[in-house]
């Protein structure tokens, strides 16, 4: 098949996965509001859209990639899943009610039947998201079949054939790959399909309109204004690298535009795309998560994330600041601003997003929630001017957008279900986390570090919903049994899983960026830790001021040790750049690094002489750096005004 022959695949298939999309949103909006079938039934619908949608999706990349005999092979692969998904979900469905009073027996074609939807979803889990969580999948899957064959301590118990079956394919109850399906389907599904209107209706436009106007009062304004869409966009699709593409393909270039380096432009939008899926009011898919698997409120957990998010997004300010005064390249933005475009866009937002807060604050599930963030984001859409308004085929291309990020997501759910029901039904969980303890020597301090260490390396290579899952059956219940509070030890491994995709050698929401801005992998991935390197401390701050997530009940010390933090943050940003009032000798930049230093002991000894060093030590450098600054450049008004000429410009 030739390049032209396959493009020609190319409009047809886009035409399916459209349709496909529509199909799946009317579904999804019919089922937040009325019951059409039990809910083993609603589960299969979904999860065979899922998987349908998934590999339409793929099929259309693989007309615009390949041709030839490679184009075939994709296509005939993408074939063969979608019949299979089909032809199992079609049996799976029919056959609900049988299976729910039959679990966990299952007859021999039933055995065939798991085997037609589990392959499908371990081959397009290694399509979509990479070898590594696929790997995952099929050697749990494989475990929990011939783990009792193994010698020692990690034998696992003997399972029958259809036991094995019946768990993993949950055959008749929401165990298995339907394990977290129900998140997708009731819950997280409509809240992405919106993240992705944010883009088809214009409002990431507006943010940078709003890039200009900080732009023109501030040095690299656009940057701000990448970090609060970003994060926003973020928060709603909960996926570090879903938002990356969705988000970065916009305000990467935009600020490589505005004087930043590559590097640097990768840099802020991993980390505000990171940052955002630890950002309330909605905190993507981990909240969800974290409710379900600690059985309390959505509300709480989200009102507990509210001073570390706060904390997170001051970080990574303080240390953009940092930057942007050590690069002279990064100037004023001189555009004008389109007041116009922000007027009538803005309303959009506002009306949407705070609906969709209020529903949700008002303990509405996120189904409802987000059906109403999709109805009145498009309904204010017609309602601008002609200039503002959306064209169909921008709405139609967010809202396939939305539809593709929630089928990924609800992909991993399914995924790294099967790997959580192995580490539960053989216990091996249980043994991994016993031998954690036993390694720490009963030390909570050491199962801190060791936790910290087993999170990021779980996290590797693997998207943060599916790290987060894992964590909390092998290193969190761990940290409970040394003493510390399920609600901290939870947010500690989610922080841990969150920041995986930032730290190398795989670093997955760093590979993302610097596919868009073309810079290196390390230079970039040291990009980030210049900006927010004092935030791997945070988690720490959960166990030494676990009342930081009591809000708004936070005591004083806990401010204080918020604020100590921030000026930690300013204090290593500006040593690792190397910049205060002009450049840093080797000596001034040691200096500071007494801030970030005295703030890790202070976590370690809560001794409040500690608490006085850092801010001790930075009133010092800058007096001694004012003694040491020229006059004109703490007085540049001496200079005269400088007048520019339009040739200038």
């Amino acid at each position: 098949m030739t390049g032209a022959e396959s493009s020609k695949l190319t409009k047809p298939l886009q035409v399916f996965l459209a349709c496909a999309t529509v199909v799946m949103v009317g579904y999804q909006a019919l089922t937040t509001w009325t019951t059409l079938h039990n809910a083993m039934e609603h589960y299969t619908t979904h999860l065979g859209l899922v998987l349908i949608i998934v590999a339409i999706d793929w099929s259309v990349r693989c007309t615009l990639l390949y041709d030839g005999a490679r184009l075939l092979r994709w296509l005939a692969i993408a074939a063969a899943v979608v019949a299979s998904v089909g032809a199992a979900c079609g049996y799976l469905y029919v056959y609900a009610g049988d299976l729910e009073i039959s679990q966990p027996f299952i007859e021999d074609h039933e055995f065939i039947i798991g085997l037609m939807i589990i392959i499908p979803i371990i081959v397009l889990t290694w399509i979509v998201w990479g070898w590594v969580l696929a790997s995952i999948c099929a050697l749990c899957a494989i475990y929990f079949w011939l783990g009792h064959l193994l010698p020692g301590a990690f034998a696992g118990p003997e399972f029958r054939n259809f036991e094995v079956m019946s768990y993993i394919a949950g055959m008749g109850g929401p165990r298995g790959l339907y394990k977290y399906i129900p998140l997708s389907a009731d819950t997280i599904f409509l809240l992405i399909v919106y993240g992705g209107l944010l883009t088809g209706t214009r409002v990431i436009d507006m943010f940078a309109e709003f890039g200009k106007a900080i732009g023109r009062l501030l040095r690299g304004g656009v940057a701000y204004s990448a970090i609060v869409a970003s994060s926003l966009i973020g928060m709603v699709t909960g996926q570090a690298v879903a938002n990356i593409v969705l988000s970065g393909s916009m305000t990467i270039p935009t600020m490589k535009r505005r004087g930043f380096t590559g590097e640097q432009a990768g840099a802020i939008e991993c980390l505000a795309s990171n940052g955002s899926q630890f950002l309330p009011p909605v905190m993507g898919l981990g909240a969800f998560l974290m409710a379900v698997i600690l059985g309390i409120s959505y509300f709480e957990v989200v009102t507990a994330a509210i001073l570390p998010a706060i904390l997170y997004v001051g970080i990574v300010g303080v240390g953009l600041y940092a930057m942007i005064q050590a690069s002279p390249s990064i100037p004023y933005d001189i555009e004008e601003v389109d007041w116009p475009r922000i007027r009538w866009i803005l309303p959009s937002f506002v009306v949407s997003f705070g609906a969709l807060i209020v529903l949700l604050y008002m303990h509405y599930s996120g189904g409802k929630a987000g059906f109403w963030g999709v109805a009145l984001i498009l309904a204010t859409a017609f309602l601008r001017p002609r200039q503002y308004r959306p064209e169909l085929r921008e709405l139609l291309d967010g809202l396939v957008k939305g539809v593709v990020a929630a089928t990924k997501l609800a992909l991993i759910l399914t995924a790294i279900g099967i790997a959580v029901q192995m580490l539960i039904t053989t216990g091996l969980g249980i043994r991994l986390g016993r031998l954690m303890i036993e390694t720490s020597g009963d030390s909570l301090a050491i199962g801190l570090v060791l936790g910290m260490i087993i999170s990021l390396f779980i996290g590797m290579g693997l998207p943060t919903p599916a790290a987060y899952s894992l964590i909390a059956i092998v290193v969190i219940p761990s940290l409970i049994d040394l003493g510390m509070p399920p609600l901290p030890a939870h947010f500690f491994g989610f922080y841990f899983a969150v920041y995986s995709s930032l730290t190398p050698p795989v670093a997955v929401g760093v590979l993302t960026a610097v596919r868009i801005s073309g810079a290196g992998f390390m230079s970039t991935a040291w990009e980030c830790l210049r900006l927010g390197g004092v935030g791997l401390l945070l988690p720490f701050m959960f166990v030494a001021f676990p009342n930081i997530l009591d809000f708004p009940n936070i005591e004083i010390e806990t401010w204080i040790a918020s604020v100590l933090m921030l000026l930690s943050s300013y204090m290593l940003g500006v040593a690792l750049y190397g910049h205060f009032r002009g450049e840093l000798s080797a000596g001034e930049r040691l200096f500071l690094l007494i801030g970030p230093v005295a703030f890790l002991t202070y976590l370690v000894l809560r001794d409040p002489w500690i608490a006085v060093i850092s801010p001790g030590a930075f009133a010092l450098f800058v007096v001694y750096r004012r003694k040491k600054t020229p006059d004109w450049l703490r007085r540049p008004s001496e200079l005269g005004s400088i007048q520019y000429s339009p040739d200038d410009i």
